[in-house]
């Protein structure tokens, strides 16, 4: 099991960006923040970092003026400035982080290069801007790793130097990321545990209206993504998505992988008298969450099973409270999950689930996605799933010192503990 000790040295971690904000608030204006985070235009997940992050950093400055970039029309669900994303908007984005007191860049999986190589080179050029211009960037629950190549490590550094303070989102993230510079990296799980969840009635109300049973039967919850096997690639997979449509649709492997599952939720439906609900939580055609939760439902031989369609995250989050298990092969909807004490077993496909599932004492309960399907462990997931059912629930006590990790580390930033 993974644990958090203490980190007294924290403070000091971010001892000067505290003591620069400080500065900034002598002249009793508002504090002024840049966000650059990851898709919140379209990512359930990343859109639940960004509503959390910016309720707690306005629980301590509740006058802070916050800017983030985004896409047109987005609804991202909190009040900020909304910087224009692209070369449209890069000249405010400078403009903003000159007149800034503070850049958080964090919050989500930025700096690794499964998808492309260019992905991290492409960070450490907008934390080189940021600090040029702001001077005050911090690292914020960095999601790092697995960074294979050589130019991506390189990147990382740069960036990591360019940083006041350096902090990681789990155990294996903080590991990967001190390799890569002499600043100490300070552990600060992910801000989306601290999101609020819809209130009950307005759960259960809308699940009524959906046709979810909500009495006599064991309701599973279930995020998919479809098979994206690492590789060193240049292009990024939303680019080359966008330049060749017809990789939208599900590969052989992807299909493979709804087969598997269907297979794994009909015996837990015939064992637990359970009900399914697929809830895809990425909404970009290129990510492919609702295409391959429709083709798990089409894999599977038992009807209770149904597709949710969920675009807000407090409501995501509170209806996974209800549940009596989630399967998660998204990140996030899982860390919905296990913050309300929903039992969870994770299908991994990143070693983020690992340093997760080991924070909460459950490194036993995630399976790798890859060698699920090419070994084709249908029996093995669902016996996982089964225990996770009649075991105990996710242990309050772990969650709330994350929670408060991530809190206290809040307060350390924006210069407010003694």
């Amino acid at each position: 099991m993974m644990t958090l000790r203490p980190e007294p040295a924290d403070q000091d971690a971010v001892g000067s960006a505290a003591d620069a904000v400080r500065a900034g608030l002598e002249g009793k204006r508002p504090l002024r923040i840049v966000i650059l985070s990851g898709d919140a235009d379209a990512n359930l997940g990343d859109r639940a970092i960004l509503q959390a992050m910016v309720h707690e950093l306005r629980s301590i400055r509740p006058t802070a003026r916050i800017a983030v970039v985004s896409s047109p029309g987005s609804r991202l669900g909190v009040e900020v400035t909304e910087i224009r994303r692209g070369p449209l908007g890069f000249v405010k984005l400078c403009v903003t982080c000159a007149r800034s007191d503070l850049v958080l860049c964090g919050g989500g999986g930025l700096f690794q290069d499964d998808d492309s190589l260019i992905k991290m080179p492409y960070w450490c050029l907008r934390v080189l801007l940021a600090r040029l211009l702001s001077g005050r960037v911090v690292g914020y629950s960095l999601g790092v790793g697995p960074l294979r190549s050589l130019t991506s490590r390189l990147a990382a550094r740069l960036a990591f130097a360019a940083m006041a303070s350096v902090s990681a989102r789990d155990p294996l993230a903080q590991h990967a990321a001190q390799s890569l510079t002499a600043k100490r990296v300070s552990v600060v799980p992910d801000p989306a545990l601290l999101l609020p969840k819809a209130q009950q009635e307005t759960v259960r109300g809308w699940l009524a209206a959906n046709g979810v049973p909500l009495h006599g039967k064991t309701l599973i919850g279930v995020a998919v993504r479809r098979w994206f096997p690492p590789g060193r690639r240049i292009v990024p997979h939303m680019v080359r998505s966008r330049l060749a449509p017809g990789r939208q649709a599900l590969s052989p492997e992807s299909e493979r992988l709804a087969a598997l599952l269907g297979r794994v939720l009909d015996e837990l439906i015939r064992r637990h008298d359970a009900h399914v609900l697929l809830m895809p939580s990425y909404g970009a055609s290129h990510e492919g969450d609702l295409a391959m939760s429709r083709a798990v439902i089409a894999s599977m031989s038992e009807s209770k099973v149904q597709l949710l369609e969920v675009d807000e995250p407090t409501l995501y989050k509170g209806i996974a409270s209800v549940l009596q298990l989630f399967l998660g092969g998204r990140m996030h909807p899982t860390i919905f999950a296990a913050s309300t004490g929903t039992p969870v077993v994770g299908l991994s496909y990143n070693q983020k689930f690992q340093g997760f599932f080991g924070m909460l004492g459950l490194g036993h309960q995630v399976m790798d996605v890859i060698d699920f399907t090419s070994n084709e462990r249908v029996e093995d997931l669902v016996n996982l799933a089964s225990a996770a059912l009649s075991g105990p629930t996710v242990s309050r006590e772990h969650v709330d010192q994350l929670v408060e990790r991530v809190r206290c580390h809040n307060r350390a930033i924006l210069g407010t503990l003694p």
